[in-house]
């Protein structure tokens, strides 16, 4: 998806470009138009960046920006281009392909008239990957100091409330009371492992405990003690293929297996159909790291929600706190590793996590 930031100078351009010497060449591209019956014609385009966007010269020379370009995408460049062509040079920031680039259009003026409008586009996709990075962390350390408070406040509370009702729950000799308590009990439950998920935005090192782990047992007893909840909605199969070697690593088993058990309970919800398996692999990638993925034939997930996924409070679940993902994003991270989500609406989605085999906690520490 395309976006733009007008940023429009006044300054009139009398001089020729010799757009020969404007070619980027691995971080961008170069392009030119000239105004044809109402419309904008380019006549030329160059750049390895090209080929990220998704584009080529033979798809840009000779066309109008709505030959190549989304019905919206085309209608906001071609405001630029108006702005160019009437003698004003023009900054806008432009994304596709998971690329981002910022572009400069420079009109080529010969005796007062606009001959042709010279543009240039360099990739600053990681400067955006960075200002995204500093906003993330801006937001989660807000964040943390709210979940402090908050958990602060309801912990105390909480835990007495539940106190009590387990004592009215041992002396009622009532069914119907005892159901009902029974159903506070787990409401009360529900409410703890919010706040337990606020406690750990708030401290997310202070928990981690790193020890020697057998990760394939580790799987394989998540694997087990989800089955109960596969089995309700009548998904009866978990496959889990792993090599005859050995997986062990430095982690936190706890982190690690909550970080499985909140994966397979959304591939569980989202999986309706009882004869599609619910595939977990483990393999080794070199000596230094491992993979674990997940992947399930439920419903997929729209491609604007993807991006999404690892935002704290967003959420597509009717009753979701948004929290789990963003939680388990935070532990991988944590140790050192990365989480990635792919997914395809209708087809189902895998969730790729790799993770070294060695961890330094005291550095992660500091």
């Amino acid at each position: 998806m395309d976006y733009y930031n007008n940023k429009s100078n006044q300054d009139n351009n009398n001089n020729q470009v010799d757009y020969k010497h404007l070619i980027p060449r691995k971080n961008g591209y170069v392009f030119k138009f000239i105004k044809k019956d109402n419309d904008f014609i380019h006549t030329f385009a160059e750049g390895d960046f090209l080929e990220k966007i998704g584009l080529s010269p033979a798809c840009i020379i000779g066309k109008t920006l709505h030959d190549f370009s989304p019905e919206d995408q085309a209608n906001q460049k071609q405001c630029f281009y108006e702005i160019a062509w009437n003698g004003n040079s023009v900054n806008y920031e432009g994304g596709a392909n998971g690329y981002h680039y910022l572009a400069s259009l420079t009109p080529l003026i010969i005796d007062s008239q606009v001959v042709e409008v010279v543009g240039t586009a360099i990739d600053i996709t990681d400067y955006w990957k960075n200002v995204t990075k500093i906003q993330d962390l801006e937001k989660l350390s807000l964040i943390g100091e709210l979940a402090a408070g908050i958990a602060h406040e309801i912990r105390n509370p909480l835990t007495s409330v539940t106190g009590f009702i387990k004592m009215i729950l041992e002396r009622s000799n009532d069914a119907t009371t005892n159901e009902y308590l029974k159903i506070v009990l787990h409401e009360l439950s529900q409410i703890n492992t919010i706040v337990n998920q606020f406690m750990f935005i708030a401290k997310p090192k202070e928990t981690m405990e790193i020890i020697h782990t057998d990760i394939k047992a580790l799987i394989s007893r998540v694997i087990e003690f989800m089955k109960p909840q596969a089995n309700l909605k009548g998904l009866n199969f978990f496959e889990f293929i792993s090599s005859d070697s050995i997986f062990t690593a430095q982690c936190d088993p706890n982190q690690l297996t909550q970080v499985l058990m909140n994966l397979i309970q959304n591939s569980i919800e989202a999986t309706t159909d009882p004869t599609q398996k619910i595939v977990i692999s483990l393999k080794n990638i070199n000596d230094d790291s491992f993979l674990i993925e997940l992947t399930d034939k439920g419903s997929g997930i729209l491609p604007e929600r993807q991006k999404r996924l690892f935002e704290p409070f967003y959420t597509t679940k009717e009753k979701g706190t948004g929290l789990g993902l963003m939680m388990c994003k935070r532990i991988i991270e944590n140790h050192n590793g990365t989480i990635e989500v792919n997914s395809q609406l209708g087809e189902g989605t895998t969730v790729r996590i790799i993770l070294p085999k060695a961890f330094n906690h005291h550095q992660k520490r500091d």
